[in-house]
């Protein structure tokens, strides 16, 4: 069915239809959306990064060129070091931090997407009310059009202001998850590490 034709028939039905239809629309993007808004901001651990970059340098100062390779390539250890415990650990609780980043960076992103289709379905909605409103000769008809466009338009600002809300609290965390990300890579092997591990080593034996 033709938008036009289907505007037609929003307008020649009581408002509640077209209540419902926005509603629809919308779903509960809105509603969504704005309680992501009041969760609190993570904030970087500044404490463990700061551990992590400490250890990092003593084990720069403590072990050669070779013995960092080795480790690095082939996780052959000349010697014990008791520092690669500890990076072990704290290794483990930036990981177990830094995908907690990334989940909340995908939820935010999947969020500003459903608006985005709202705001689209909208706008598609406001033109088709739009373009019947040219052909229309009863001034009741073009009044209730008028109103209807000016529901949507409010609806459509609604959103847009959300969603711009929502791209500052994304930055913002994308910001921080760069810095723990370009911390993660420095430590040495770290793709092995697993988030679990601190919790084994924390747990009696």
């Amino acid at each position: 069915m033709a938008i036009e034709n289907y505007v037609g028939q929003i307008l020649s039905s009581p408002v509640y239809v077209f209540d419902g239809i926005i509603e629809k629309l919308i779903g509960k993007n809105i509603h969504a959306a704005k309680i992501e808004l009041t969760r609190y901001r993570i904030e970087i651990d500044a404490i463990l990064l700061d551990s992590i970059k400490s250890i990092l340098k003593d084990l720069r100062e403590e072990e050669g060129v070779i013995s960092r390779f080795f480790y690095s390539t082939f996780g052959i250890e000349f010697r014990k070091n008791k520092r690669r415990e500890q990076l072990l650990y704290l290794g483990s609780e930036l990981k177990t931090q830094h995908s907690k980043i990334k989940n909340k960076l995908y939820a935010l992103h999947r969020q500003k997407e459903r608006l985005t289709y709202s705001i689209t379905d909208l706008g598609r909605l406001k033109d088709g009310f739009s373009e019947k409103n040219m052909f229309f000769e009863n001034e009741k008809a073009k009044n209730k059009s008028k109103f209807y466009i000016n529901e949507i338009e409010g609806q459509i600002k609604e959103l847009q202001e959300c969603q711009f809300s929502l791209l500052i609290k994304y930055n913002d965390l994308y910001d921080i998850e760069k810095v723990y990300h370009r911390l993660y890579k420095r430590i040495p092997r770290y793709h092995e590490l697993c988030e679990e591990t601190h919790l084994l080593l924390a747990a009696p034996a």
